[in-house]
This record gives structure tokens, sequence and C-alpha cells, in this order.
């Protein structure tokens, strides 16, 4: 039997600092949670998960900023972060962010090619985690 692999979940006010991947999910829909939930099973190592919800209070810009700089990936659900409009080119400046949008008429790979249809392809591309 193997270790058992432990999901830190990080909310506003606080940070961890360890060696742990970590992930930003930023205003990520109700499916997307599930996806992730579903493939958390997978993942290869212990990770840090920094959760960023425009509709809770203590999530702040100031916030969201520092978790993007020190994150290890990050998610952003571009057509559920209407308050934050003047930060997605910011986060989307990273080769670490993936996003996830429906909207075509907005060229957002311009700025960054690792558009996404679902969580499964950003496991995929972070390789599930592993070290």
């Amino acid at each position: 039997m193997g270790k058992e692999l432990k999901m830190n979940l990080i909310t506003a006010p606080d940070t961890l600092q360890n060696d742990n991947p970590s992930i930003l999910l930023v205003n990520p829909s109700d499916v997307d949670k599930n996806q992730f939930n579903d493939i958390a099973k997978d993942f290869k190592s212990d990770i840090n998960l920094y959760l960023y919800q425009e509709d809770v209070p203590e999530d702040t810009d100031q916030r969201l900023i520092n978790a993007a700089n020190i994150v290890d990936h990050i998610y952003v659900n571009l057509d559920n972060s209407k308050k934050i409009e003047w930060l997605k080119g910011w986060l989307l400046k990273f080769n670490k962010t993936f996003y996830l949008t429906n909207t075509d008429h907005i060229p957002y790979n311009i700025i960054n090619v690792n558009k996404v249809y679902d969580m499964t392809q950003v496991a995929e591309g972070v390789k599930y985690f592993e070290v």
C-alpha cells in the first residue's frame, strides 16, 4: 500500500510555504471543481491548492496577486472572472497559467497559448503534479 497523498486547501488570508507543488484556481466553476476533485486521485505527490473566488469577500485582488507570484501553476476560468478583468492580461503573461474561456472574439492566445477546455488538460499538462 502506497503513501496516502495530501492536498492542502489554502484560502484567504492564509499562505503555505513548503516544497509541495502548488496550483492556484482562479474563479473555478462548479464543473471545474468537480473535475479537479476527480483527477486529484491521480496526483503523484502532495499539493497545495490555492483557491481564489472573486465573490468571497476575503479574496482580495492583493491576495490573488500574491498567490499568483508564489504558486507553480495557475488555472483561470476567464469567463467567471468579471471583477478582476484588469488582472486577466497579467495572469496570462505567466507561462505557468492555463486558462478556460468560451469567448472567441478576444484573442487571449496572443498572450498565452495554454488554453484548455477542462481541468483534465491542466492535470495532463503538469503531469499530475509529478515531481
